[in-house]
């Protein structure tokens, strides 16, 4: 899908976006995808698989991660590598292709979407033989804040959804993140430090000094210790809270977050 007349060096992923923000040639997005193509290929079906689409929407769930890419590198500005900061976003907008196209039940927007999966996956972890429908519909009801007759409705419609539509395995979800309150105005930077709740970030985060870590804290806004939400600070704030000139704080966040990104390669 992605295939050039010509054999471009192979190069470390983000490289090929450094190299574009430094001139804007779209060769280098290009050679990109070029060599990305193969995880993509495999990342997408991975997910075609998990939710029961179609083989054939394999290329629209492509050519949605490379307009997003695309969009993302025009305002790019980062040390933090781009396939990490965007992986949300890609996530949330094949999310939104599954709703508005690959459904017999019209959902009409995402706060539906996810109570449907929602209610279907509380419904299946505790359909274990020991309660009646009724008393799990009871329960789902009171922990989401919804009516009975409402849980009822999503869970009718979480069994129509699609054909050969297996609920059962279809909220057999590990995608707990989708679930997470995240505002849909928020940078790709900020999403990056509030969706990627990985081990090896927060043992990242340990691992570095006190002043790096409450550098981090107060310039992105996150809690080093949890990634919790917390005020931002300018760098210049910051670094007058530290004890630090600006530039010698700019020079620290730096390598903080290429120290990262070394980490969340691995």
């Amino acid at each position: 899908m992605y295939e050039l007349d010509y054999v471009p060096e192979k190069l470390d992923w983000n490289v090929y976006f450094a190299r574009y923000r430094e001139n804007g040639e779209i060769k280098y997005y290009n050679e990109f995808l070029h060599f990305y193509e193969p995880v993509l290929e495999r990342k997408a079906r991975r997910f075609i698989a998990k939710y029961e689409l179609e083989e054939n929407r394999i290329d629209d769930l492509k050519q949605i991660f490379s307009a997003l890419l695309w969009e993302e590198l025009q305002s790019y500005d980062s040390e933090l590598p781009l396939l990490q900061l965007i992986k949300f976003k890609v996530f949330d907008a094949w999310h939104e292709y599954v709703r508005i196209n690959c459904g017999n039940y019209q959902l009409k927007n995402k706060h539906q979407y996810l109570l449907l999966r929602k209610t279907a996956l509380l419904y299946y972890r505790k359909n274990n033989g020991e309660k009646t429908p009724a008393e799990i519909i009871s329960e789902i009801a009171e922990e989401l804040k919804l009516t009975k007759d409402v849980v009822s409705k999503y869970l009718n419609a979480a069994a129509t959804f699609k054909p050969k539509y297996n609920a059962d395995f279809y909220c057999e979800d590990d995608d707990g993140e989708y679930y997470a309150p995240i505002a849909g105005n928020l940078s790709t930077e900020d999403l990056f430090f509030k969706t990627d709740r990985q081990k090896k970030l927060l043992k990242a985060l340990e691992r570095m000094m006190p002043t790096t870590r409450r550098l981090i804290e107060y310039v992105y806004g996150i809690c080093p210790d949890c990634l919790g939400d917390k005020g931002k600070m300018t760098i210049g704030e910051a670094a007058l809270r530290l004890d630090l000139t600006e530039s010698g704080a700019e020079k620290k966040l730096k390598r903080a977050l290429n120290s990262l990104r070394e980490k969340l390669q691995e």
